[in-house]
Formats: C-alpha cells, structure tokens, sequence
C-alpha cells in the first residue's frame, strides 16, 4: 500500500506537507524535469502559471534548478512543432516561472507492442516532478497523470501510434445491436450491414462493448497503449514525484481550444509517489463529488480501464491509502 496526500487547497498545510516530500524525493538532484501541460490556446480550464507557482517555489527553496517541459502534439495546432509550442508557452507566461523548453528529442523504449519514443529532457533530467491538470478526454474518458505521461512524455509519432493502434477494424459476425454505435464518444460510429467507422479517435469503445466480439484493435485496444506509454516513460525516470490538481474538471483535454463544460465539482491536490494511486484517488474523490461517474456519462467511458492497465503494466498499484492534510 502507498500514501496518497489530499488537500482540498494549496494551502499552508499542504505546502508544509509537500516541502520535506520533495526534499526527500530528490535528494541529490541538481536538476528537475517539471512535466506539465501548457494548455492549448484558448483553452480557459487548463493550468495558468498562478495555479502551480506555489510548487515551483518549493522547489527554487530547497535549492534545485528546474525546467518545464512538454511535447509537441501531432494535429493541427500551434503545440505542433517545438518552436510554435514554447512561443505559445510564453505568451501565456510561463517563462515567468521558468526555463521552458519543448524540444523534440527522445530516446526508444522497447515495451510488448510498440517502440515508445519517451522525452530524452525527461530521461536526462534527475529527476521528474509530474504536475497534472485532473480533466475528461474523449478517447481515455479520464485524463490524469498516465495521461499526462501516456502522451504528453512522448513523440508525436508515437502519439500517432497510439491512436491509430487502437482504432476498430471489422472482423465479421455483427448482429446489429448497436451497442458500438451507443458506446462511440464522437457520435460518428453507424451501424448498417455492419459497423461503418466515421471520424475516430481511436479510443476502443467499440471494441471493447461488442458482444460478438466482431471488432478487433488495429494493434491493442487504445488504453492499453497508452499505459503502456505511460510506463515508459515513467520507467525512464531517474527519480519522479506526482501532483496532480483536481479542479476546473472539463468533458474535454487541455488539448482542446474548447474543453466544453465543467462536468464534476472541484475536489483539491493530491501527491504521491505513484501514478496509479493518483489516478485512483482522483477518480475515486471525482465519482463521490458528483455522486455518479461524469467521465462515463458524458464521454462514454470510466477512464480506469487505461488506470488499470498501467497497474498490469507495473506502473504502480491502486492500493493506496488517503492522507487528508
């Protein structure tokens, strides 16, 4: 069992709390990794620099130089290509707060499925502190910390893999239920003689509620590939802590100009060692607050199904217990 750390604010509890959890961590380290999202622009839920100045103060104070870092995204956007994203970075002022650097350098870690390209600044780095905004995601349902590494710690080719790996391909025996076209979180799956793929994402959905199993993963199902990614990047660390900020829960990504409404009440930080124990408390606390699982209802799918597949994957463990500050 792990410890996970819940405050309902930053406030000078948790800070004194998170203080000699940080030293602790990264005793030795010269230089730190702060991986983050800077968020698309326009988007109005996604971090600003005031949200985590607090935690970069704890670490300008016990002495460690740090950098923000995250990777360029393989759609249309101005976070496309390293140059666009750090001005994009900057305009929105995180230069205030620190170096910021999006550059496209990786290093190849060999996993079951794939060759995952993991973020070379955050493997050369001493050590990682993975700050994430708790949202929704149209293909993970959930976006917490595996998210924020499952994608964001990786290349945009790799990003691409992930994605068209798990999109659906019919095999035969459709029995027109239709429950992959109730389960599709875009609204763009028909079924006629047999299910018709409109727009994908490649989330999985499909494959995974079918009944007749008459619709398999391009390579695996989308979750899986993602926590695989997860994994290693998370495996490439030299040192790593999480925190993770579960407040402004939007149906949509900070990758999302538009990231669509609030959909769960605020529910605080949480920190810990382990990224599985994060994603679960989130979850957990999220569930309880709405009093229903908003990431089901409004984007079709739980989100711990990629939760659970990093635990398989030796990410970390579920079992946890929660420390209120």
């Amino acid at each position: 069992m792990v410890d996970v750390y819940h405050s309902r604010s930053l406030d000078e509890s948790f800070i004194s709390n998170l203080e000699p959890e940080l030293k602790a961590c990264f005793e030795g380290c010269k230089t730190i990794a702060v991986k983050i999202h800077f968020g698309e622009p326009g988007n109005k839920m996604a971090f600003v620099p005031e949200d985590v100045k607090p935690v970069l103060d704890i670490l300008t104070k016990i002495g460690l130089d740090f950098f923000l870092y995250d990777s360029s995204v393989a759609y249309e956007s101005p976070r496309n290509s390293p140059e666009t994203h750090k001005r994009a970075a900057l305009e929105k002022g995180w230069g205030e707060l620190g170096s910021v650097r999006t550059d496209d350098d990786f290093i190849k870690v060999k996993k079951d499925r794939l060759t995952y390209d993991v973020a070379k600044p955050l493997a050369d780095a001493d050590g990682v502190l993975v700050l994430t905004h708790v949202k929704g995601h149209s293909c993970s349902g959930f976006g917490g910390a595996i998210k924020n590494l499952g994608m964001g710690a990786l290349s945009k080719e790799t990003k691409s893999a992930i994605h068209s790996g798990g999109n659906p391909v019919y095999i035969s025996g459709c029995v027109q239920c239709k429950a992959c076209e109730a389960a599709c979180p875009l609204g763009t799956l028909k079924v006629e003689e047999g299910p018709v793929f409109g727009t994908c994402y490649g989330c999985s959905n499909c494959v995974y509620v079918c009944p007749e199993k008459a619709i398999k993963p391009k390579l695996a199902g989308f979750d899986l590939l993602l926590a695989e990614g997860a994994t290693a990047a998370h495996e490439s660390f030299k040192k790593a802590y999480y925190i993770s900020l579960v407040h402004n829960i939007s149906k949509e990504c900070d990758c999302e100009s538009d990231p669509k409404q609030i959909i769960a009440p605020d529910c605080g930080v949480l920190t810990g060692k382990d990224p599985v124990a994060i994603d679960r408390a989130a979850h957990a606390l999220i569930v309880e607050a709405a009093g229903e699982d908003p990431f089901l209802k409004h984007n079709k799918k739980t989100g711990l199904q990629h939760v659970e597949a990093a635990e398989k994957c030796g990410m970390g463990t579920a079992n946890h217990e929660l420390l209120e500050l």
